[in-house]
């Protein structure tokens, strides 16, 4: 309050200091950092593009002919174009049906030709390959007309979609959380400081994001997730400050008094809710992909965003329009009948649910495990070109070739034996075993060609890429590459016995490697953030049951956006109505990113409401007037945070991208879930069956808890008045 003039101009230039920094934040976003480089399949994938020039070709052109691809003057433009393709930085190989027959890069009809290209470098340096090759030559090239296809097209096509979602998302959000705001607060003044707070922690976001990106890659969704989050936040931080900074002043306090009085409650129940959204979204940056990483970095700077400016710049705003904040020229209907008196919903809503609480905790509970079943029909695999809208380039083009190629129907694995010389006997034996796996195929390599444990071809005199040892295989199958028997077959794969390392890549081996990544790394990571973020809620309310049963209840909603997925998207319930088709899987990395986000976010409510029912407990020492009190007192306020945070992330819904509509549908459902039925139903019932067993704990932590606090206390910044003007001294 004495410093609220500078803290206020600091503010506005670090607002418009951060919208200029981050002017150029969308050109140094990739879509990539989706898989464990020090998984076995990348490893395999780098050994292969580096030594041995081969790997899983991740970019593909298809040229076609109004004549005979494979026809005198189709046959020089092709090899003219894979000359020019070969010759291009980035590219390590060309695999074409010009150079050597191969039927299978040929269509029936022999008008369309496929070429496979085999891209180096890490995803940016891929993406930025492939982008310059597609604008290149992708087009008109007489006699031929070129297509690009595969997954660096879907990349590319998926980074540009972002920008132009990240602006429509926006103008959706803004404008509804602002009406919503105006309805609550009934004044335009009051309406804007939540406004200024989330302009604050966006531009704040875009920042961080971008100096981020100069050093790590950064993944180009995360600027839609993170402005959404931190925009979302900072509403509700700031609806809670201005909400008890009302309340102090309709008390009598004068402002100073009342910005103390704000702080030393709402702020404190803020810094809390700071402190355990930062430790759940801390969980991502154990991940080792820098997707999850990138995203966890970024979120955990934008929430740290929205509290500084809830705690140092709201206190300043409110000091400066003291007063005015309270006026309410807007007033609904509902907001005149509650003031004249008429019976409160959130305390008859309360009263009803402790009146039978044990039917409410059991019904209500067998809901939320109704709408999680779907999760155990959930199929894992990569997005691709299905997550597409049903007019993108990219998935008509993907859609084209997989009915011209019979080839991209099935999968391919790629099979690496380094320490085996290429034409060896050994050689020989592996490439017999290979094609002798259940779900195998045709087996293709440096060491021959097999089927069925049969040689069909003899090696090739010189090694790909000129390697002077090691052998690799092309392994094909007709199952697709999610499929159960792909997965099947690469860990049958790996089972064999060779004079070395049996290295796998391609994207089935890469999918298995991802969820023994996720399964060793989630488990531990949660656990380690669960038992961090109770004991934080322990210090906080000096209770051991209230933290176990918010971890419980947070765990119980979360398994809702779990069954969202499978149901909404992976099935297509919902996908179909917002203009794709359905997935047909999960991406593996969203859970863990819905997991992380949705818990905080959750949790925040939680601290929201623990908050005033202990405030109402120690002053009364009445558990079930403290319930009552607490859910009347936060009910409405929490149901209107969570229709902001809803709003912003629902609005991501309005993106063309799957993965974006994905994340922003179960995020705002698992919140309007956890707003509604889980703190206004579950938690009134579990806190009035428990009675005053919601604030015991054993002695000794008891003990503990204080030495701590005092500790604490020591080191507090003493409060001082503000200073008298100095033409009313005296």
């Amino acid at each position: 309050m004495r410093h609220r003039w500078p803290i206020l101009v600091l503010a506005l230039v670090a607002v418009l200091g951060s919208g200029i920094a981050a002017a150029g934040v969308h050109g140094r976003l990739v879509d990539g950092g989706y898989f464990d480089r020090s998984a076995e399949s990348s490893r395999a994938e780098r050994l292969l593009t580096d030594d041995y020039g081969s790997g899983t070709p991740k970019l593909m052109f298809v040229a076609r002919s109004t004549g005979a691809a494979d026809g005198q003057q189709a046959s020089a433009a092709g090899r003219r174009l894979v000359a020019e393709l070969a010759a291009e930085p980035g590219v390590v190989s060309v695999r074409d049906p010009w150079s050597s027959p191969t039927p299978s890069l040929l269509s029936a009809d022999r008008h369309a030709a496929l070429l496979m290209l085999v891209v180096a470098g890490d995803d940016q340096q891929m993406t930025r390959t492939a982008e310059r090759l597609i604008r290149k030559y992708a087009g008109a090239r007489p006699p031929l007309r070129v297509e690009a296809s595969g997954r660096l097209s879907i990349n590319r096509y998926a980074e540009e979609q972002s920008r132009r979602d990240l602006v429509s998302s926006e103008m959706i959000g803004v404008p509804l959380v602002s009406a919503v705001l105006l309805l609550v607060f009934g004044s335009l003044l009051a309406c804007a400081l939540p406004l200024a707070m989330g302009l604050i922690s966006v531009t704040g976001a875009m920042a961080v994001l971008d100096l981020l990106a100069r050093h790590y890659p950064v993944n180009v969704f995360a600027l839609n997730i993170l402005t959404a989050l931190g925009f979302g936040l900072a509403v509700d931080y700031s609806l809670i400050m201005v909400n008890r900074f009302r309340e102090e002043l309709d008390r009598g306090l004068e402002v100073p008094a009342a910005v103390s009085a704000t702080v030393r409650s709402a702020g404190r129940t803020v810094a809390v809710s700071v402190a355990v959204v930062t430790l759940s979204l801390c969980a991502l940056l154990f991940f080792p992909t820098s997707f999850h990483r990138s995203l966890g970095a970024g979120a955990v700077a934008v929430v740290c965003l929205a509290g500084v400016a809830a705690l140092v710049v709201q206190p300043a705003l409110l000091a400066l329009f003291g007063r005015r904040l309270s006026r309410r020229p807007v007033r609904a209907r509902w907001w005149r009948a509650r003031n004249a008196g008429a019976p409160d919903f959130w305390e008859r809503l309360a009263r009803a649910v402790l009146r039978r609480p044990l039917a409410v905790l059991i019904s209500v509970s067998a809901f939320l495990v109704l709408l999680a079943a779907p999760a155990a029909a959930a199929r894992m695999g990569f997005i691709d070109e299905d997550w597409l809208p049903r007019d993108a380039a990219p998935r008509l083009a993907a859609e084209r070739a997989r009915a011209e190629f019979p080839l991209l129907n099935g999968t391919t694995l790629t099979v690496l034996t380094p320490r085996t010389p290429a034409g060896s006997e050994a050689a020989a034996r592996m490439g017999q075993a290979l094609s002798r796996l259940p779900g195998a195929g045709m087996v293709t390599g440096t060491g021959g060609d097999f089927r069925d444990g049969r040689r069909l071809a003899t090696p090739p005199a010189r090694s790909a890429g000129g390697a002077a040892h090691g052998t690799w295989y092309s392994v094909t199958t007709r199952a697709g590459p999610y499929s159960a028997t792909a997965q099947r077959l690469v860990g049958a794969v790996r089972a064999q016995k060779g004079a070395g390392p049996v290295l796998v890549s391609g994207e089935t081996a890469a999918l298995v490697d991802m969820k023994k990544t996720l399964a060793r790394h989630l488990g531990w990571a949660a656990a380690l953030v669960i038992a961090a973020i109770a004991v934080l809620l322990f210090f906080f309310t000096g209770s051991v049951l209230v933290p176990v049963k918010a971890v419980v209840m947070n765990l119980l909603s979360l398994t809702v956006a779990f069954g969202a997925m499978v149901f909404l998207f992976q099935a297509g319930h919902l996908s179909r109505l917002l203009g794709g088709t359905a997935t047909g899987h999960v991406d593996p990395l969203i859970p863990a990113v819905v997991f992380c986000i949705a818990f905080g976010l959750s949790m925040d409510y939680e601290v929201f409401l623990v908050a005033r029912i202990r405030e109402e407990y120690l002053r009364t020492g009445d558990n079930e007037q403290a319930v009552v009190t607490g859910l009347q007192r936060t009910g409405r306020l929490v149901t209107v945070g969570a229709l902001a945070v809803v709003i912003v992330l629902g609005a991501l819904a309005a993106s063309s991208l799957a993965v974006l509509q994905e994340l922003g549908v179960c995020l705002a459902l698992t919140v309007a879930i956890d707003a509604t039925l889980v703190r206004c139903l579950l938690v009134p019932a579990l806190m009035g069956l428990a009675g005053r067993w919601n604030w015991w704990a054993p002695a000794p932590l008891l003990r503990v808890r204080a030495l701590v606090l005092s500790r604490l206390a020591r080191t507090h910044i003493p409060h001082r008045p503000p200073r008298t003007p100095r033409r009313l001294r005296g």
